[in-house]
């Protein structure tokens, strides 16, 4: 019988951050990033207090082997993680911060638009080898706990309005679409998204 674990995120495990996080939205990682998107998500995982840091992270592991992984933020004033992410990227980046990353650092002010009692769920992947086992659902129900544990109302996430295969995973665990979000824009891509929500 597989043992199947969820645990809490280390700095050791950047690596597999770093490719679970291009899969959970592979295009907007690449186009952001281009060739050293591996190298910058691998190095601003293992610092703390910003949004792609290990200590909002999760990972499912089965016998041992990282299966998959998402990232869990509670809502609080996030002026200080953002700017903490912006120093980040920019020593990573050698000090340039492309006309793309900065219109995706704007954007993440869709986030802060949601209330102090709602979690914010992000990057969820799994690796294409332990798909249709059922971790991802499995994941997102250790996450469901988590936050009812911290005492907050709701998760929220956002779905790319393509990929119907995790909006119908979504939906068929209890999430409902709230609204559309403007595109965003990375270079000559567009990028649409619903909001989804479901009551903790």
């Amino acid at each position: 019988m597989e043992q199947i674990i969820i645990r809490k995120g280390k700095p050791e495990d950047a690596h597999h951050f770093s490719e679970l996080v291009i899969l959970s939205s592979p295009k907007v990682f690449s186009l952001l990033f281009g060739s050293k998107v591996k190298n910058v998500m691998k190095n601003i995982f293992t610092r703390r207090r910003h949004y792609y840091s290990y200590d909002k992270s999760f990972f499912i592991e089965v016998d041992g082997k990282t299966a998959g992984m998402a990232q869990l933020h509670r809502f609080r004033p996030r002026k200080r993680e953002k700017m903490r992410l912006s120093l980040l990227l920019l020593k990573y980046l050698n000090w340039r911060l492309p006309r793309s990353l900065l219109s995706f650092l704007r954007s993440e002010k869709v986030i802060s638009n949601f209330s102090n009692k709602d979690c914010y769920l992000s990057n969820v992947a799994v690796y294409p080898e332990y798909r249709s086992l059922g971790l991802g659902s499995r994941l997102l129900g250790a996450l469901e706990e988590e936050v009812r544990t911290v005492g907050k109302n709701r998760m929220v996430l956002h779905a790319d309005v393509k990929n119907q295969k995790a909006i119908k995973l979504y939906e068929r665990l209890g999430y409902k679409i709230e609204s559309k979000i403007p595109p965003l824009k990375i270079r000559k891509e567009r990028f649409e998204y619903f909001i989804m929500q479901k009551s903790a």
